[in-house]
């Protein structure tokens, strides 16, 4: 697998096709009978059954995992034998599911939390190109498993900018697992930075089999899946993109995307061109706690694919 990093003066998008924006074309959803209030409160007593359901499958489910992980580190002490070969890959299989079950729960308390306003953005003065560039270069041993290549390219070496890296860190993160989950083996993974004047371009471009048109929006909404029969077979639960759009929309930000002229489709997300007072920024170095966490959040987010 060849990794490749790019820094180029300008770059140019080769994309065909319609743009398709995730803030056009969105409709508003009418109370029924007219009745807004009782609409809203059936909408409220929905979402805190959601995350009162998602805390009490999260607890359980950590138990597992955390079981899981103890019995691993068990069977590294034993011998190498038949028995323990099997029961490693069955305790393999039983993890990366508990991974799955744990990324749809994360997922539906974020969606909640959105929805319900309970969010806040944390912004600091970072270098953005270089947290994309890291970002991107994160997940290489994933793509490595599918022999697949990741270019990074930028028009700029640095830019220090606005930003709450742990919520880009998981719109990138998003992305990049979507583009190696439809990237057949042997394929290209690029991730193109642009600094513009008012705002920052990061586009994800693969060769996959790309996104039909007439779905247009319906990507970026709650649940959706292009294709396939079941969650299997559409390998994800439908949350991850309606989670990425919700979070830009927190930051000011928005996302679209176009099939590109030969294969593939390019996924691509804007942020504000801002920076905050230095007086409202404090530098912070990364913990070893948020490094493990970070390791950890890597597993699960790329646990539903097909590597």
């Amino acid at each position: 697998m060849k990794v490749k990093e790019k820094v180029a003066t300008n770059i140019s998008y080769s994309e065909s096709g319609k743009n398709v924006d995730s803030k056009q074309g969105n409709s508003q959803k009418k109370p029924l009978n007219g009745n807004s209030a009782n609409f809203e409160e059936l909408d409220a007593d929905k979402n805190d059954w959601i995350f009162a359901l998602s805390h009490e499958l999260r607890t359980p489910l950590n138990v597992i995992l955390s079981t899981i992980q103890l019995a691993q580190l068990g069977m590294k002490k034993c011998e190498d034998s038949e028995y323990s070969k099997v029961k490693t890959k069955y305790l393999e299989i039983m993890k990366q599911n508990c991974y799955r079950l744990l990324k749809m729960v994360n997922n539906l308390i974020e969606i909640n939390r959105l929805d319900s306003g309970f969010f806040n953005i944390d912004l600091k003065n970072e270098d953005i190109v270089n947290i994309v560039r890291e970002m991107t270069f994160s997940v290489t041993e994933y793509a490595k498993i599918k022999n697949i290549d990741i270019a990074f390219e930028s028009n700029k070496d640095h830019h220090i900018a606005a930003i709450d890296i742990f919520q880009l860190e998981r719109i990138m993160l998003n992305l990049l697992s979507n583009a190696i989950k439809f990237t057949p083996s042997g394929g290209n993974i690029k991730v193109i930075l642009k600094v513009e004047e008012k705002e920052i371009l990061i586009s994800v471009s693969d060769t996959g089999p790309g996104i039909p048109e007439e779905y247009g929006n319906m990507i970026f909404e709650r649940y959706c899946q292009t294709s396939g029969k079941s969650l299997i077979e559409k390998k994800g639960s439908g949350m991850g993109l309606y989670l990425v759009k919700k979070l830009l929309d927190k930051m000011n930000g928005r996302i679209w995307f176009c099939n590109n002229e030969d294969k593939g489709a390019t996924l691509t997300f804007s942020l504000p061109n801002l920076q905050l007072p230095q007086s409202c920024t404090v530098k912070e170095e990364l913990s070893p706690d948020y490094i493990k966490s970070r390791t950890e959040y890597l597993e699960i987010e790329f646990s539903d694919g097909s590597l």
